[in-house]
Order: C-alpha cells, then sequence, then structure tokens
C-alpha cells in the first residue's frame, strides 16, 4: 500500500459529510429544533441551507454554542467572537476547531500565557479571568475530536472515527441498542449479544429517551 494512502486519515474526509437531521442534532444539543435554524439564518453558527443536514462539525458547533448560552452568554456576543476567530484563523467552524472557553461573559481561547476574548475582536486577558473549558469535548490535533454528549460522567460519545459519528457507547451506537430494547429483548441478552454493559446500555437508553426500568408488553418472558 501507498506510504502516503496508509497514513491518510479517511475520517478527517467526513468531517463535513452532512449526516445528522436537524431534530436529531438539535436533541443532542439539548435545543429546539426551531433554534437550529434561527442560529444559522442569523450567523450565530455558519451557514446551511434550511432543512439541511448538519455535518459533524456543524454538530460540533451547535453544541458548543448550546453549552455556551446556558452559561451565560449573549448571542450577539458569540456571533461577534464567530466573525472574529473565522477571519482571524482562516477557519469556516471556528467553534469546533479551536480551543475555547467562557466565564458566561466572554469567549476566548488560549494565547500564549493569556487568552485573545474573541467578542471583544482580541483584546487580551490573563487566564485567571476565564473558566476552564468544557470537558465535554476533547481535542486532537487542533478539532473537536470526541463529545461526550450526555455530559462529561456518560459513556455516550460522538467520535466521527466511529460508527460514523454516530452517538455510541463501547462502539455500539445507541440508536441500535434502542431498537433491541424496543424489540422486547431483555436488557442482560443485549449486553451480552453486543458486548456492552448493563450500565453503559442502560446509559444509552436514557440518551435515547428511554427508561429501561420500564416495563415492556412484548418483552421477551423465558
Amino acid at each position: 500500500m501507498n506510504a502516503q494512502l496508509a497514513s491518510h486519515e479517511f475520517w478527517k474526509d467526513r468531517l463535513d459529510v452532512p449526516n445528522y437531521a436537524v431534530g436529531e442534532a438539535a436533541r443532542y444539543a439539548s435545543v429546539a429544533a426551531a433554534t437550529v435554524g434561527r442560529w444559522h439564518k442569523n450567523t450565530t453558527l455558519g451557514g446551511r441551507e434550511s432543512g439541511a443536514k448538519l455535518s459533524y462539525l456543524q454538530l460540533i458547533e451547535l453544541a458548543m454554542v448550546a453549552a455556551w448560552k446556558k452559561e451565560g452568554m449573549k448571542l450577539a456576543d458569540i456571533r461577534v467572537a464567530r466573525a472574529y476567530y473565522s477571519a482571524k484563523f482562516d477557519t469556516p467552524h471556528p467553534f469546533a476547531t479551536l480551543r475555547l472557553k467562557t466565564d458566561g461573559i466572554d469567549l476566548a481561547m488560549d494565547a500564549g500565557a493569556e487568552l485573545l476574548i474573541g467578542n471583544k475582536r482580541g483584546q487580551l486577558a490573563w487566564k485567571s479571568m476565564i473558566g476552564q473549558r468544557f470537558k465535554e469535548f476533547e481535542y486532537e490535533d487542533g478539532l473537536v475530536s470526541r463529545w461526550r454528549a450526555a455530559g462529561v460522567t456518560s459513556p455516550v460519545i460522538i467520535d466521527p472515527r466511529v460508527r460514523f459519528g454516530a452517538p455510541h457507547v463501547q462502539g455500539v451506537p445507541t440508536w441500535l441498542l434502542k431498537e433491541r430494547w424496543e424489540a422486547g429483548e431483555p436488557l442482560d441478552e443485549i449486553a451480552e449479544d453486543l458486548s456492552v454493559t448493563e450500565k453503559n446500555l442502560k446509559a444509552a437508553l436514557v440518551f435515547e429517551g428511554i427508561d429501561p426500568r420500564k416495563t415492556r408488553q412484548n418483552e421477551w418472558v423465558h
């Protein structure tokens, strides 16, 4: 095999491929589907055709903006920061490819011993002024490579290198676990068959909006 081909990271070729339906992405980010369209339209997020699916990078940016909003940031400041970082670092997806953090007022990135505040167009501040970046997002090669979509303690992960970016636990898509549960299969058998722990299986079901303690009429009886 050609050495250059062997070293190529093909998963990076999929980062811009539309893969997540709007409703699906909205659920992962815990926002309304209408909010996704509004944020794209008012440039809080990058451009996207109405109704089009989101790519992995767009999904991460959506998750970032949703998280910053929960921290108290204003959309106007997020838009200013986006325009600044996108122009300064020549990237169409600054929120997915730069290590950013917020204290609920300003949006900043590491700049040596200081932080570069995007919504103040590059004004520098000491790091002690800004809280630590969100631990749900893990970085590799200059971009968010893993997102713990259900929180930092949850085993549910979205990683473009695994299952084409579908949410998963231990490499098994959460949608597949949901399907098996809805088919009536016992939790222990699903876990054994797909080689996941029951704890992670239950976490995946909760992520999919299912209460694993619920009694199912079609549950298999042995």
